[in-house]
């Protein structure tokens, strides 16, 4: 970390006393700092002075009247005179839940179509308080401001996917895969996310770390929707469907015009008269039969733009970046087999490959074209929270204690497979390495010892004792035979389903995230309600703050069902081609050992 970002990461820097003529605003809620960030610890009612507000989006730095300084989420506060919320993206503090009435219908929410009786409006509910028994939250005091939050039973352990994105679209002659300090994030971000980000791409570059336990949901514009200070400009188009399954979950609507992409024909490329070179890779989608040629930066990009846009969902990082050897013709290859997977996994997503920026990555033809509809996504309104405008969700109220087994079940599952897919990982490498080692070894052994046999017993220059030798020797050519056979194999079935599994890793890591943000909605749901007991928010308000939240949490179990039914389908497929070459595998040696055999009959 460079010493200018050391010098901004304090807690409480002491600065002059601001001039009385500078923005003053009142604090709503109490928001505990994070010394390592720069961030502010401040507290309802505290009135603090403005210092700036261009540090990164949903965050301000600010002054208290003890003279201490730091970043705090800009939806925090409200202009201490007229009292008019002076918002931008937000984060939160502890975790609960909420509970309504049940309604089996599916529409769009609107504050018209809210129940002003729902449970929501009592201050009196049994949901009020339900930190000391909340399954989430075991041994988290009973507040909503508990310093213990990321240490509950789940989303404790928010690591993100993201790749870096090259500072020149057209300038870095690196960007082809190569690992470059310059990455940043284009999320939305705390101050010191570029430097944090810059450290992560040292490591792999498309993995980062959350900068606190508030970032992922103050990021994700989660807490600014369900505050309603995103805006919904566009919503209308491009609508997204979360709809009940016949087993009583949810489940993202169908893609009415399911396609495939093909990756293919990587070739290395270059221009400024070759001083920067590059792999190209084929595209092209079987809706369309038009192909696009991307380059790795494209990928990058792409990818950054679907995790800013779609928070719930879980997109799978890139191929890890690498400088050395990219341009072997077995990394290329390789490279060419993971991005494949990445667009099947992104093309058979109902929701993601139906949006206007994959569509855009999979048919933008020219460089012009590129650049112009490049420019467009990234002007994108309906990013973050506001991508939840589009949503067209049940109005069903949720209750809190089938969300509670629903998130729990799912993140003991989540770290289970975790735990069960890297055990696989190493078993399978594992044994890679025996095939291609001590495993052909030892048949060849087998082999030489046949041999030599052999050798022995043509010493007997009898022609009745030709045929056995000659018998003995093939065996030992079978068994070299058959170590050769062990070498070869990993590249039919180990190979292929650690590259599989490998995805489902990849996977994996982003569901901490997603749980994640999905307690902080919950969390800002309690704090609501609290708010409704102390007078400082209205029924009807908090009525519209718990319908929002059903929209974020539809869509949380809507990604949840949708990986269950890909895993399903996946590991099905991955088990059967891995079975299925053993079986063909063992086969080849039992061929080969009954050829040899036949060579006795004779002696």
């Amino acid at each position: 970390m460079s010493g200018s970002a050391d010098q901004k990461n304090k807690r409480a820097v002491l600065r002059p006393v601001a001039d009385m003529g500078e923005e003053k605003v009142r604090v709503l809620y109490d928001f505990e700092g994070v010394a390592e960030n720069g961030e502010l610890t401040i507290y309802t009612d505290e009135i603090l002075t403005i210092v700036r507000k261009d540090v990164g989006e949903g965050w301000w730095e600010g002054q208290n009247d003890r003279g201490e300084s730091g970043y705090f989420p800009s939806a925090y506060v409200e202009d201490s005179g007229s009292g008019g919320a002076v918002t931008d993206t937000p984060p939160t503090t502890d975790s609960s839940y909420y509970n309504g009435s049940q309604d089996t219908s599916a529409t769009t929410y609107t504050p018209e179509s809210a129940s002003a009786t729902d449970q929501w409006n009592d201050p009196s509910s049994q949901y009020q308080n339900t930190a000391a028994t909340d399954p989430w939250d075991q041994g988290v005091a009973n507040t909503a401001y508990s310093s213990s939050y990321g240490q509950d039973s789940w989303g404790d352990t928010a690591t993100a996917q993201a790749g870096g994105q090259d500072e020149g679209w057209d300038d870095d002659w690196d960007d082809d895969g190569a690992s470059t300090g310059s990455s940043t994030a284009t999320t939305p971000t705390s101050p010191t996310t570029k430097t944090m980000s810059n450290d992560a791409s040292k490591s792999g570059g498309t993995m980062r770390k959350s900068l606190n336990r508030f970032s992922m949901f103050v990021k994700s514009g989660g807490e600014a929707f369900i505050l309603g200070t995103t805006k919904s400009a566009g919503s209308t188009k491009n609508r997204v469907c979360v709809t009940e399954t016949q087993e009583g979950g949810w489940s993202w609507g169908p893609n009415p015009a399911p396609y495939k992409v093909t990756v293919a024909d990587p070739k290395k490329d270059s221009k400024l008269k070759g001083l920067k070179s590059f792999i190209t890779y084929q595209l092209t989608p079987d809706n369309t039969n038009q192909t696009v040629s991307r380059r790795y930066k494209h990928f990058d990009w792409l990818y950054e733009r679907l995790i800013e846009k779609f928070t719930t969902i879980a997109v799978p990082p890139l191929p890890e970046k690498q400088v050395t050897g990219r341009y072997e013709e077995n990394f290329v290859e390789g490279r060419r087999q993971q991005l494949q997977l990445w667009v099947d996994r992104m093309s058979c997503h109902p929701v993601v490959a139906q949006s206007e920026v994959f569509q855009f990555f999979l048919q933008s033809p020219s460089d012009k074209t590129w650049k112009d509809g490049k420019r467009r996504a990234e002007k994108d309104p309906l990013v973050g929270g506001a991508f939840f405008h589009t949503v067209e969700a049940p109005q069903a109220r949720l209750e809190a204690a089938r969300i509670d087994t629903n998130m729990e079940n799912f993140n003991k599952f989540q770290k289970s497979m975790d735990d069960s897919v890297k055990n696989l990982l190493a078993v399978a490498a594992e044994s890679t390495k025996k095939h291609m080692g001590g495993f052909k070894r030892e048949y060849q052994r087998v082999g030489e010892a046949f041999t030599k046999l052999g050798t022995t017993f043509d010493l007997d220059k009898k022609p009745s004792s030709k045929p056995l030798t000659t018998a003995l020797w093939k065996t030992g050519a079978a068994y070299f035979e058959i170590g050769k056979m062990f070498e070869e194999q990993p590249q039919h079935d180990l190979n292929a389903l650690m590259l599989k599994v490998d995805e489902y890793k990849g996977i994996l890591s982003t569901f901490p995230d997603i749980l994640q943000s999905m307690k902080g909605t919950m969390t800002k749901v309690r704090d609501c309600q609290r708010m409704v007991v102390e007078g400082k928010m209205s029924g009807d308000e908090l009525e519209e703050v718990g319908a929002r939240a059903d929209v974020i949490t539809y869509t949380t179990l809507a990604e949840i069902q949708h990986f269950h039914e890909m895993r399903v389908v996946d590991f099905k497929a991955i088990a059967q081609h891995f079975l299925t070459e053993q079986i063909e595998f063992y086969g080849k040696i039992k061929a080969t050992l009954e050829e040899s055999l036949k060579n006795y009959e004779n002696v």
